[in-house]
């Protein structure tokens, strides 16, 4: 008799025990099942900001090509027109040395005279 009651209490343990542990097992399979889920969302994810980030990084390469190409063309009609300067400057240092003792060129001259040559030098 004690006998059957000490075997009944241990199969009652060991099948709890067998219920426990089976709980414990499904519950690990579904946190895992979940965990797998979350990975693959996550690493979808991550490829689509790769994608997004080498998109960018494309568009900002050439932007700033744009930039460089606009900043080389500024700077060379920067040049041009302080090259026409300079040439501007040096003809008009020509034309009073050549005309510093010409006793016509100190006179003064008609509007008219004065309004041509700022016509035609207005491109200048």
């Amino acid at each position: 008799m004690i006998l059957g009651r000490i075997k009944m209490i241990a199969l009652a343990v060991a099948g709890s025990a067998l219920i426990a542990l089976g709980g414990l097992v499904w519950w690990l399979h579904e946190s895992n099942q979940a965990l797998v889920a979350e990975k693959q969302r996550l690493k979808q994810s991550n490829a689509a900001l790769a994608d997004s980030a080498e998109n960018q990084k494309a568009m900002a390469d050439t932007l700033q090509a744009d930039i460089k190409s606009r900043d080389e063309a500024a700077a060379r009609a920067i040049e041009q027109r302080n090259q026409s300067n300079r040439k501007l400057e040096q003809a008009r240092q020509d034309l009073r040395e050549a005309l510093k003792d010409n006793e016509c060129a100190g006179t003064a001259h008609p509007a008219a005279v004065g309004d041509w040559l700022r016509k035609h030098s207005d491109g200048l």
